[in-house]
Parts: structure tokens; sequence; C-alpha cells
């Protein structure tokens, strides 16, 4: 169901749904299985309370996901709190619809189809199977419950039933599917004056009025973002195995309870006649790697030819012995060849990039037990490690009590369990931490209300399987507008560009104007500063033009025979097309793409399940009861 639903994550059906099942929103008996029945509503959809707190959750995991989406493009500042609030809470609303009306209709999921969903989920997986630990453990890192999670399968799954049945009721019509593929494939040919606003930025003159205006009127593009330095400890694995002590005697110990694990692997004595090649010369190379090989199949010597003829230097004087190795140190050939030899057996020709070899295996060694001194290191490593597992178990608990029973110092963590107090640099909600402070977890939980807001110790914080945190507030500064004398630079040529934009766009108004009067863009490219441009025939689909510029010319009319029809429009970079669009061709009503009649039906099936989505709103008791909460006051 879950791979289902990617395929058709289309509009509403990817916002409805795939939200629903990746974020924990709230739900249809939602609070039953958390016990939140008593806190403060927010909305009540007919009768059902959606909680501050689910609203809260839901707001701060999507935008913690669309942070993750969009990387170092992320830009708090840019992003209105309150505008993406109500859409999170509508998203709600419109779950806790879909839901009601799953349970009126009386619609299910057996506790087995759950199951073989949860199991079904990669993350929930080690090596292509479902791991109960791997599980459990993800579910920690998400903060949710098996039972939560199994909720919101559920009524996803029954909304997906629901989806589908409306999906399945729209279909296109072969008229429509003809005019589709008509206008889809349709060709227009144009040629086009490109006005770049750079060309008019050094036209520009700035004076002190015009700069405070657009300072005073852009502030919010020059907002100090609010920023945070934080305390913390950390645990990690490596850290408590450096610290493990231990004798040979344990080493050895451990050594011997896992033999298997430190096996040295297959090696191969062999020696070798290597006949070089010289450019031009292959032929007779070989030729004289036959000859030698003949010889030796008839009891020929191998260490004596090898002295006298093999071109290997290194080798030659000790009758071409190579000694021992193992895989992955001779050229691939080579080894092949030497890897499939019995004791004693010479081999046939083998071409290398080096020449032709001939082969012979004296001995193998095979996977055999270490003795200590071949593996101290490994098996030091691996036995601090298991060590440092039980303690870091051990020292998981002791931190998460301490950090919540003394939330406003860590002191006593760092005194109880030895771990070293460090403190941050600065870091906004678009990151500016280093190494574990990089972490999504970690920029979510500085900027929380129990740890910004109440100053307390955060939770610990699983980095990965082997480090946590646990981190509380230093300092705290607000966003700010940053003074004008500090971002001048910035705002000057912020507002070059933006005056040169507007007189890109002026120009190009006075030529769209003499083009509709008769001139052609040839004789305008003569007597302005454009670039005339002629691409001739494009499609919908073609990247070499701006893609504003390129829906511009399908949304002209097309021209009378011998005529042109003009337009301009602004592109996405300030620069502003002029064009003139001389011909258009029809698409072949020729064979269907069946791709066409599949999109064509999903846009459709999209467009029904956002009309009953809506008529549900329609015939819904709606109550908002905290918009304060819904504020983010």
């Amino acid at each position: 169901m879950l791979q289902a639903i990617r395929e058709k994550a289309q509009g509403w059906i990817a916002w409805v749904i795939v939200i629903l099942i990746s974020v924990p929103f709230a739900l249809w008996g939602v609070q039953e299985y958390l016990g939140i029945g008593g806190e403060p509503k927010v909305v009540k959809v007919n009768n059902r309370e959606i909680t501050e707190r689910e609203l809260d959750n839901a707001f701060h995991r999507f935008r913690t996901r669309l942070r993750d989406q969009l990387g170092e493009n992320y830009r708090a500042g840019l992003i209105d709190d309150r505008l993406l609030k109500g859409q999170v809470l509508n998203s709600l609303i419109q779950q806790e619809l879909l839901a009601q009306l799953a349970q009126r209709q009386g619609m299910n999921v057996s506790k087995q189809m759950i199951q073989r969903e949860i199991a079904s989920v990669p993350l929930y997986q080690k090596g292509g199977r479902f791991d109960y630990d791997t599980y459990q453990r993800a579910l920690r890192q998400q903060g949710i419950s098996s039972e939560y999670l199994a909720q919101q399968l559920r009524v996803g799954m029954v909304i997906d039933q629901l989806s589908q049945g409306l999906e399945q009721s729209a279909f296109t019509t072969q008229r429509e599917l003809r005019e589709s593929q008509r206008l889809r494939e349709q060709r227009r040919e144009l040629g086009y004056l490109l006005f770049a606003k750079d060309e008019f930025i050094d036209q520009q003159a700035l004076d002190e009025a015009d700069v405070q205006a657009y300072y005073e009127g852009h502030a919010a593009d020059f907002k100090a973002p609010e920023r945070v330095k934080l305390e913390y400890v950390s645990l990690s694995l490596e850290q408590l195995a450096k610290q493990v002590q231990f004798s040979d005697a344990d080493l050895q110990t451990y050594l011997d309870n896992h033999r298997n694990e430190f096996l040295l692997p297959e090696e191969r004595r062999v020696s070798h006649i290597l006949v070089a090649l010289e450019e031009g010369a292959e032929q007779a190379a070989k030729a004289k790697a036959e000859d030698l090989l003949q010889q030796l199949q008839k009891g020929g010597d191998f260490a004596a030819l090898a002295k006298q003829h093999s071109d290997d230097p290194g080798s030659a004087p000790q009758g071409g012995d190579l000694g021992f190795f193992g895989r992955g140190v001779m050229d691939p050939a080579f080894e092949q060849a030497a890897f499939a030899l019995d004791t004693d057996q010479i081999s046939q020709l083998v071409r290398s990039s080096f020449g032709y070899h001939i082969i012979k295996l004296h001995e193998i060694r095979g996977n055999r037990e270490a003795d200590l001194a071949a593996v101290r290191d490994r098996v030091q490593s691996a036995y601090s490690r298991e060590q440092a597992r039980a303690r870091f178990d051990e020292y998981f608990e002791r931190l998460a009590n301490l950090a919540y029973e003394i939330p406003d110092s860590l002191v006593p963590i760092e005194e109880e369990l030895g771990l070293k107090l460090h403190s941050s640099d600065w870091i906004s909600r678009a990151g500016g931490g280093v190494g574990p402070l990089a972490s999504p977890k970690v920029i979510n939980a500085a900027f929380s209300d129990e740890v910004l807001g109440r100053g307390n110790n955060s939770e610990p914080l699983e980095i990965d399987n082997d480090q946590v945190l646990v981190l509380r507030l230093l300092a705290h500064e607000p966003a700010s507008t940053k003074p004008l004398d500090q971002v001048r630079p910035q705002v000057e040529q912020a507002l070059r560009q933006q005056q040169a934009i507007q007189a890109a766009a002026q120009a190009g108004a006075q030529a769209l104007e003499q083009l509709r009067s008769g001139k052609t863009l040839a004789e305008l490219a003569e007597t302005t500063t454009a670039r005339l441009e002629t691409p001739g025939l494009i499609d919908r689909f073609d990247a070499k033009l701006p893609p504003r510029l390129r829906n511009e010319a399908y949304r002209l009319p097309r021209p009378a025979e011998g005529q042109a029809s003009h337009g301009g429009v602004e592109l996405s970079n300030g620069d502003y097309a002029v064009m003139a669009l001389t011909r258009v061709e029809d698409g072949s009503l020729g064979e269907q793409d069946p791709a066409l009649r599949q999109g064509l039906d999903r846009t459709r099936a999209n467009r029904y399940f956002e009309l009953f989505v809506a008529a549900l709103e329609r015939q819904a008791d709606i109550e908002v009861l905290d918009k304060k909460a819904l504020a983010g006051d």
C-alpha cells in the first residue's frame, strides 16, 4: 500500500495520504491511544477534538521535513509560521473528516494487514527482513509508540480505500484524449528579443531616500535569525571504548571465543614466468610464451625456465616465486587463474596488462586461525566495543534519569557520569552546528518549548546508534533587523537589481509596442541592447527555452497566415523577453500514448478527491476553539 501511494502521490492524494502516514498528525481515535484527552483543544470537528499538542507536533514535524528537503536552501525567515500552521491544521481537519467517514461506513483493516505493512517498511528492516530491535529503535527516534503507528497505518489504509474508489471512477473520453494529444504535441515557431537586466544595472542612480525606503520595505530580508548557544553532554560508544581496560589474557579469551570472526583469509604461493609485451610485437610475445608452456608440459624445470626467460626482474632470480598473496592484490586475470589452480598445477597462458603469464601453484594456506599477535588491533577494538556497549546502555538509562530528575542543570550529569560539559557556538533554526550538533534532532530540541521556552534539559537525543546528547540553553538571541549601516551594500545591490529589472521590463514593453506597430525583431535588435534569439519550432517541453518564455509562447493566440502574434514576459532571473509567434503545428492524432491517458485519469481523480473533501468540509460542523494556538502566540 505504501508503494502504491508513492506511485500515485499527486496533488491532494499526496498531501492528504502521504503526509497522513509519514507525519504523526491528529487521527481518529488517537487521543485514546496517547492519553491526551485532557489537553487544550484547538478545533472541534463533528464533536471530535484536535489538541494543541497534536497541532504543534504536526507543525514542527512538517517544518522539520521541509528543512530536510530544502537543505541549504531552507530559510526560516522566509516562512510564514502562521500561514504554515493554518495549512497544517487544515490538513488535520481534512484527515479527521475522512477518518470519520470511514468509521461511519464501517471500513477497517485487519491486524494482520497492518503487521504486514509494518514489516514491509525498509526503515524497520535489517538485511532485507523485519527486525524488532530496529523497529523499536526507529519508533524511539520518531518519538511515537507502536500503537500510534498502527493507528496511523489503519487510518491511512482505510482512507486509501476511499481514494482508490474515487480514482477508479475517473476516466477520460476518447474525444478528450485526442484533444489533449493534439495540444500536448503541438509545436510553435517563434523568435524573441532578450532584454537582460544586467545591461541596465550600471545605469541606475540611487538616492538616500530610495535606499532607506527599500530597507524599510524589505526589513525581513535583512534579519539576523533567531539563534541559540547550547550547553551539552555527549555519551558515545567510541568514548566509552577508549576507557575500557584490558590485559593480554582478556584479549586472548575474547579471541578464543570469537575465532570465526578473526580467521585469516586464504592465500596462495605461486611462481610465474612473464613474457612482457613490446609495442607491435604481441604475436611474437605470445609465440614465445606458447613455446615455454610446451617445454613445461614436456617436463621442463619451471624455476630454471623462469630464471632464464621471465621478464619480471623482481621474481625471475627466485625462479619466478612470488610468495604468498591473497585476493585483491594481483591483476584480476592473474588472480582468477591463480585461485583456480590445484597444488603443483601449471596454468595455460594468462593475458594481463603486463603480458603473457605462465603460473604454477605451490601451496595454499586456507582460512586459518590467527594468533593474537597477527590480529591484536582488531581483537582489541572488538573487545573494547563489546565492553563499552554494556556500559553504554547502563549510562544511557542513568543519563535519561538525571536529565529528567534535575531538569535545570547538566552539572549533576557531568559529576556523576564523568561526561565532559561542552558549549556550542551560535546555532540558528537553519543550522550552523558542527559534528553531532548539525543533526536535525539537535536543532528541533534546541528551539523546542521544553528547552527554549521552559529552560529545561532536553531528553536524550539519539544522534545515531552509538551517540546520545543531552542539551540545554546557554544563551538566546531573538531575531532582529540588522542596522542599515551594516547591510548597506546588500540593500544598494538589491535596489539596483530591482530598478534594473523594472528598466528591462520597460524597454521590453516599448519594443512590444513597436512590434505590434509593424517593426520586426531583427529591426529592433539593431536599435536596442536586446539580443535576438531564433529557436525556430519548439515543443511544450523544450529545455533550451526559459520555462516562463515557453509557457507564454503557448498562451499566445494562433497567428493568421503570414502574420505573427506578439507577447512579452518577465523571466525568473529578472530578464524580459519579447516574442513573435509566426506558426503553429498541431500534434499528430496517430498512435495514442497510454501514459497520457493515465495522466489525465490521475488528474481527474485528484480533482474528484479535492471536491469530495471540500464537500465533507461543507457538511461538517467545524469549530475553532483556540485561535491563539493557531496563531502561534
